[in-house]
């Protein structure tokens, strides 16, 4: 972030995510400053959910087979499939017994907006 000066400041506390989250960023991107400051008892709340790969690691890495797409002239690709993977993933939190989120409190992160659209219509986020 730089301000009208041109001065440029690093920002460095991180209060969203999970320290595993972290540690790859603040090594490549950082000098392993990224500070952890996420209240623990919400980035811990969901490290047994049944549909994590690796329990302990808040994270999935899902392929998904598909075609890019964009709506008329508009610069921002999507891809349709991405989409409706994003979806299930957020319905299974929704629903889930064992750690129930509500919808309210689910964000998707994605470097293109026409990304999150379709999951934010189906679940009124």
């Amino acid at each position: 972030m730089s301000d009208i000066s041109g001065q440029v400041t690093k920002l460095v506390k991180n209060y969203r995510s999970h320290e595993a989250l972290l540690t790859l960023p603040s090594r490549l991107f950082y000098h392993r400053e990224l500070e952890v400051c996420a209240d623990p008892t919400v980035v811990t709340s969901l490290l047994g959910w049944e549909k994590l790969p690796k329990k302990g690691f808040p994270l999935i890495f899902h392929g998904v087979r598909g075609s890019e797409a964009r709506e008329g002239k508009s610069p921002s690709w999507f891809n349709p499939a991405e989409a409706v993977q994003v979806l299930r993933y957020c319905c299974l939190l929704a629903q889930s017994i064992s750690s129930q989120v509500s919808t309210s409190d689910i964000g998707v992160i994605t470097p293109y907006r026409k990304q999150v659209r379709p999951a934010q219509a189906r679940l009124a986020l």
